[in-house]
């Protein structure tokens, strides 16, 4: 029991799913022979891929329509048998429809894959192997698919607990692991290139990634003490991530002067000692070790000492601002030494206002509805063009598999084209070299294992190569590239001992296909430029629906339930113009993406999401420090020139400049903070620093737009 608790969510899914396709074979052929056990392990395997960690209401939605695209895909090919033009045609077919499923976004790549695995699952069918024709093997591919979603919604149902904890536990690790890069920032001890903006942007990403996957497991649980203290841990980290994206404002502004370095090391300290807790607390919670102690009263005290003690040259205005960040590191001890609290066992309100309603929004998309088909049937679309691009790409592989001297396996040709070729070229470069790499890998483990002519010992390593592909398939595709080739490769050594595996012919295939892959990235290409003009728009249009809700005084429940939604698509925008300039670094140097704009866009627009909550922190935990009056007549001036400018209304820009319209128009670089009890110019300059980097941002993204180039 000890070891499976240390084993993460991926690895508990692919032993669910290995588990699931054995019984699905050990059952269907003790009731209906060893044939429809052998086309039901194929049903199994298809069904299997959208079998990813996801609460239990999820789990079916997702399985029974890759079981059914595997039936059906099946049964083509099936119809088809014999005559190489149909066959090609079918492959063309399946191929367009199954990459068309990407217009659902992320949560359709499993399932675009599956009928594509059905075609070479059907067509390495051995008609021989036994009597089931063409329409009774669709049926058994199709009743394997459906035992295994059974398979899928019980074993989902008896991990849930244990995914929450482990999805929970991953987003407190994620966040600890941003605290100790930030610390390391804050510090000056990383080199040139990593203290990028691209390196930072990469972090908050993962952060944000593992924030997501803990709300859609924490959020969809049923209400119970339990479940509310896991989703107050999560709203916890949430606000801790704003407060720590608001921890980068100013800090530069230290200097790099011996006091400077000496205030520098000391934040930089206390943020790697919450790191520290975070860890313990990850550990409380997906191991059950005790909580750790902290307190926050203490850690405030010891934090000032230490800031004090620096020897600053009399009368350095610095000393107000590094009182301001000593107020935000002390947000941050307070949300954490709530967030151990509350993990151990703190008060449970049974009357807390996160309803499964109001929770609902925060989680991923779910369904598929059709009108998301819509926007895609055009060329235009990277999508359609992908579709396009695969269907041509998988048909000339299979017709050159099937030309080819070595042509007893015309579908694992298919297959290498399949699975390198990806919907832009930095993927597919990856999976490339990868797919190269664990082919061999798995050709020298499959030469060890065709000495073994003892089929219960060839027949669990297939079982644990289909857990290991699906647990890695994500995370690292080398391994499951691995894992791939010994299910391939231990198929006929599982049928005929010792018989010859073709480990030649599958890595000629293996190199012909990522070639043919990578040559194809050429055609209807999606380059990054093309979709530029989309990001932006979806960007603009998201800070502005945030500063919106964020530049409010004394904002009201519903208020806050907004804040935090559009935050939440904020972040996603962010997140989206931060890919595609990861992806824009490998191609061709015409059409990429200037590293110097887009870094500045993504800098600006990172700086007004830390601005915003900077503000909305300082509205609800200082509210009896500032004037009310000023307050309440200076944000709604903010909020429409921000909003204005990143609409692109006529003449926002120009709105708010005139020093009349400026509350703090005269202000200093730092308002006077130290023994200070208004804070009220803070808040001004932080509005003031809205209305600029809103600017900037949008005259970033201006200069980022194409202009009379391809798509």
């Amino acid at each position: 029991m000890k070891a499976l608790r240390r084993l993460d969510a991926a690895r508990l899914n692919g032993i669910s799913v290995a588990l699931g396709v054995a019984a699905t074979h050990l059952l269907v052929g003790a009731l209906f022979g060893d044939t429809a056990g052998l086309a039901a392990v194929g049903g199994a395997v298809c069904a299997s891929l959208p079998d990813v960690p996801n609460p239990p209401q999820r789990v079916l939605p997702r399985v029974l329509p890759a079981a059914f695209a595997a039936a059906l895909v099946t049964a083509l090919v099936g119809w088809a048998d014999g005559s190489h033009g149909l066959t090609v045609a079918v492959v063309a077919v399946v191929s367009f429809l199954s990459l068309m499923t990407l217009a659902w976004g992320l949560r359709a790549g499993p399932l675009s894959f599956a009928p594509v695995l059905a075609l070479v699952f059907a067509m390495a069918w051995d008609r021989t192997a036994g009597a089931a024709s063409p329409l009774e093997h669709a049926l058994w591919v199709g009743l394997g698919g459906c035992v295994y979603a059974g398979w899928a919604r019980l074993a989902a149902g008896v991990l849930r607990h244990r995914l929450r904890q482990l999805a929970l536990a991953g987003a407190v690790r994620a966040t600890e692991q941003r605290l100790r890069s930030r610390a390391q920032r804050i510090a000056g001890a990383v080199s040139g290139a990593e203290a990028g903006i691209r390196v930072s942007i990469a972090d908050d990403v993962l952060l944000a990634d593992a924030l997501q996957a803990a709300r859609d497991q924490v959020f969809a649980a049923r209400r119970s003490p339990r479940s509310r203290r896991q989703t107050d841990l999560v709203l916890g980290l949430v606000e801790l991530r704003d407060l720590l994206l608001a921890s980068r404002l100013d800090t530069e502004l230290l200097g790099q002067d011996f006091p400077g370095r000496q205030w520098r090391a000391t934040l930089a300290d206390t943020l790697r000692q919450l790191a520290d807790v975070l860890a313990a607390l990850a550990d409380a919670i997906a191991h059950g070790a005790p909580p750790p102690e902290m307190s926050a009263e203490r850690w405030r005290q010891q934090l000032a000492a230490r800031l004090a003690d620096v020897s600053a040259p009399a009368g350095d205005s610095r000393i107000h601002l590094v009182a301001a960040l000593e107020s935000r590191v002390g947000h941050m001890l307070d949300d954490v030494a709530a967030m151990v609290a509350r993990q151990a066992g703190g008060d449970d309100p049974a009357d807390s206002p996160w309803t499964p309603e109001r929770l609902a929004p925060f989680q991923s998309p779910e369904g598929w509805p059709l009108a998301a088909l819509k926007a895609h049937l055009t060329l235009q679309s990277s999508v359609m063009r992908h579709a396009l691009r695969s269907a041509v790409a998988l048909s000339l592989a299979y017709a050159l598999g099937a030309a080819l001297p070595w042509a007893a396996h015309p579908f694992w040709l298919l297959l290498s084209v399949a699975v390198v070729l990806r919907g832009n070229l930095e993927q597919t470069l990856a999976r490339r070299n990868e797919r190269i790499i664990g082919t061999m890998q798995g050709c020298l483990l499959v030469m060890l294992l065709a000495h073994v002519e003892w089929v219960p010992l060839l027949s669990l390593c297939f079982v644990a190569a289909v857990g290991v592909a699906h647990a890695y398939v994500n995370r690292r595709y080398r391994v499951a590239a691995t894992a791939a080739t010994l299910m391939a490769l231990l198929q006929p050594l599982m049928l005929a001992p010792g018989s010859d595996p073709a480990i030649g012919e599958r890595l000629a295939d293996t190199l012909i296909g990522a070639g043919l892959a990578w040559l194809f990235s050429f055609v209807l290409p999606s380059w990054e430029r093309a979709a530029l003009p989309r990001l932006a728009g979806q960007l603009r249009g998201a800070l502005a629906r945030h500063a919106a809700n964020m530049l409010r005084w004394q904002p009201g429940p519903e208020e806050l339930l907004a804040q935090r939604l559009s935050r939440q698509q904020a972040y996603a925008a962010l997140a989206g113009l931060a890919a595609a300039a990861q992806r824009t670094r490998v191609e061709p140097r015409s059409v990429r993406l200037p590293d110097a704009e887009i870094e500045a866009a993504l800098s600006h627009g990172y700086r007004l999401m830390a601005l915003l909550g900077a503000v909305q922190h300082q509205v609800q935990r200082r509210t009896g420090r500032l004037d009310a009056a000023r307050a309440g007549t200076a944000l709604p001036l903010a909020r429409q020139a921000c909003v204005g400018v990143l609409k692109g209304e006529p003449g926002a820009a120009a709105k708010g400049t005139d020093p009349a319209d400026i509350p703090d128009g005269d202000a200093g670089s730092w308002p006077q903070h130290l023994g200070q009890q208004d804070l009220t110019p803070w808040l001004l300059r932080r509005l003031r620093l809205c209305r600029i980097e809103a600017r900037e941002l949008v005259a970033a993204l201006d200069r980022l737009q194409p202009r009379g180039d391809p798509p």
